[in-house]
């Protein structure tokens, strides 16, 4: 009986050790998302910041070519 007893909590401490051990990678899996998701947003807001940049550019230069040629394209 008493064999019996050590064999389960055996069993039991190989459980716990494969479930710390699989907690263990999960978090570094999250970490790893995490940086991901951090890197994603720096990227993201640096095309938002570059096409604003452009569109300002753009509407420049389509405001300077207007004063260029006055009354153009109204008939």
């Amino acid at each position: 009986m008493a064999d019996d007893v050590q064999r389960e909590i055996g069993r039991h401490d190989e459980a716990i050790n494969t479930l710390k051990s699989e907690v263990h990678a999960m978090r570094e899996d999250v970490a790893e998302i995490k940086s991901m998701i951090s890197a994603s947003r720096g990227g993201i807001r640096m095309l938002v910041t570059l096409g604003t940049i452009v569109a300002t550019v753009a509407g420049l230069i389509g405001s300077w070519i207007a004063r260029l040629f006055p009354g153009g394209g109204d008939g």
